[in-house]
C-alpha cells in the first residue's frame, strides 16, 4: 500500500458575460448565466433600467450557478436593451467575491448585460 498526499490549490472565481442572445446561437449564449466555481452561496438579480427586479436566482449545483436568465419577465419576451445585474457570492473557503475588476482598479458586484435580439 502506498499513500501520496497531494495539495490542490483552491480556485474560486466568477466570470460574468456582457451580452447574450436568447433567439440565436448555441446554448451557451441563449441565457445570461455567469460562470463560477467553488461557490458556497450565490445570489444573482437582473434589473431593468428603472431598477425593477426582473429575475433572480440563488440556485447552485456543485458550487456552480444552476440556472440563467432567458430574457423574459413574467412570460413576456423582453426587448433588446441593456439590463443591470447584481451578484452576491461567497466561496467555499469563506471569502466573499469582491466583484469584477474595472479598468480604474475598483471592483464592482454589479454591471450591465446587453440582450441582443
Amino acid at each position: 500500500t502506498a499513500t501520496v498526499q497531494l495539495e490542490v490549490p483552491f480556485f474560486a472565481g466568477v466570470f460574468v458575460p456582457n451580452a447574450f442572445t436568447p433567439s440565436a446561437g448555441g446554448p451557451d449564449v441563449r441565457v445570461f448565466k455567469p460562470v463560477a466555481t467553488s461557490l458556497k452561496t450565490y445570489k444573482l438579480g437582473i434589473y431593468d433600467t428603472w431598477g425593477k427586479l426582473l429575475w433572480q436566482s440563488t440556485a447552485l449545483i456543485n458550487g456552480e450557478p444552476a440556472e440563467g436568465w432567458n430574457g423574459t419577465y413574467e412570460g413576456q419576451i423582453m426587448q433588446q436593451d441593456v439590463y443591470v445585474w447584481k451578484i452576491e457570492a461567497e466561496f467555499l473557503d469563506g471569502s466573499v467575491w469582491k466583484g469584477q475588476k474595472a479598468p480604474n482598479g475598483k471592483y464592482y458586484t454589479e454591471g450591465t448585460v446587453t440582450l441582443l435580439r
